[in-house]
């Protein structure tokens, strides 16, 4: 290990996320895997009570206390440990009592989460997944294209040749599901142009994509933002990522049908794994609403081409909207039950950005 490193950028840089509490266990330092995990911000929760901080997780904070008043250490495996957006996240914990003579105990609290591999191998699986659905995509617009183009061509002929003005109708409807097939080709294959990357100020872009969603919806709809100002301005394809985030909130909003809420929340990530990729900060966009959720035989496959839950749907939305972020090196994840259903756009920032927060 190089003798220039201290202690705070090795706390800094861990994976396994650090807590340090004084002896009434009010949070006096979180590094940034802790900050993730636990999605809190760390310039809002130092110095208050770990209960307050995290209000479902009263059990976790009771075993806190006991291990300070006892000053022994405690030890869980497999915590599952309830967050305040209603997220749940599985942890091995330790928690040290640190003795500093007579009088309360401060705690050091490790956390090692468990989802983290699980979440990784579930990423790996839908880039994977993604992946093949591509080269499926493309291979069979090849086959589909030629055999459309000649369907048309000939119908268009047999037009000229129709003596009778009211057969042509019938070739007209030809040349028109011709068009649509081919329109579908299109559509599952994405846009075909290169991304042409710009700083762009994510909250912009989504009161973009807000005031898009709002003139579409019914008057039940309550649209509610929960913004990071510290976010920077990330390198994107606006109208790519504008096209990826309208896709996902105009699911939601139909999920939710004649009323329901609909928020848009965005947050730094540290030291974030995307794939096999390890990012020191990645943007996280979610798109939460309060619908009746999705179906669990359907949540796996949510992504895959032709593969809708709605009545009369292309299902082409979802998988459009994950080729443009995987474009940017990003991926979209999905949790889901009833009542709470989130989408979370994750995009890396690199370069200046890590500058601005390092």
């Amino acid at each position: 290990m190089a003798s220039g490193l201290s202690q705070q950028s090795i706390l800094e840089n861990q994976t396994t996320a650090i807590l340090c509490l004084d002896g009434v266990l009010r949070l006096t330092y979180l590094n940034p895997a802790a900050e993730t995990l636990l999605r809190l911000d760390a310039r809002k929760v130092l110095g208050r009570p770990i209960a307050e901080c995290l209000p479902e997780a009263g059990e976790f904070a009771l075993a806190l206390a006991r291990a300070a008043g006892s000053r022994e250490t405690f030890t869980q495996r497999e915590l599952r440990l309830p967050l305040a957006d209603r997220d749940v996240v599985t942890v091995d914990c330790t928690a040290t009592p640190v003795a500093e003579g007579e009088g309360e105990t401060p705690l050091l609290v490790e956390l090692a989460p468990l989802d983290r591999h699980l979440r990784i191998s579930r990423e790996d699986a839908l880039i994977a997944q993604h992946a093949a659905n591509r080269v499926l995509a493309r291979n069979l617009a090849h086959e589909v294209r030629n055999p459309l183009g000649g369907l048309r061509g000939a119908a268009q002929l047999l037009e000229r040749r129709l003596p009778d003005e009211k057969l042509k109708e019938y070739t007209g409807v030809i040349m028109k599901e011709a068009d649509r097939l081919t329109a579908l080709v299109d559509a599952m294959l994405g846009p075909s142009r290169p991304s042409q990357l710009a700083a762009v100020n994510i909250h912009e872009l989504l009161e973009h994509v807000a005031r898009l969603v709002e003139a579409e919806a019914p008057a039940g709809l309550e649209l509610k933002r929960d913004y990071d100002p510290s976010l920077p301005e990330l390198s994107l394809d606006r109208d790519q990522i504008v096209q990826a985030l309208l896709n996902i909130a105009r699911n939601a909003r139909e999920a939710l049908g004649a009323r329901g809420t609909l928020t848009f929340r965005t947050r730094i990530l540290r030291q974030f794994t995307i794939g096999q990729k390890r990012h020191r900060l990645a943007a996280c966009v979610d798109v939460a609403d309060d619908g009746p959720g999705i179906e669990p035989a359907l949540l796996p496959r949510i992504f895959a081409p032709l593969v809708s839950g709605k009545p009369g749907g292309t299902g082409l939305g979802l998988s459009i909207a994950q080729e443009l972020v995987n474009r940017h090196a990003g991926l979209i994840e999905c949790t889901s039950a009833p009542g709470a259903t989130v989408f979370s756009v994750i995009l890396p920032l690199e370069g200046a950005h890590e500058r601005e927060h390092a």
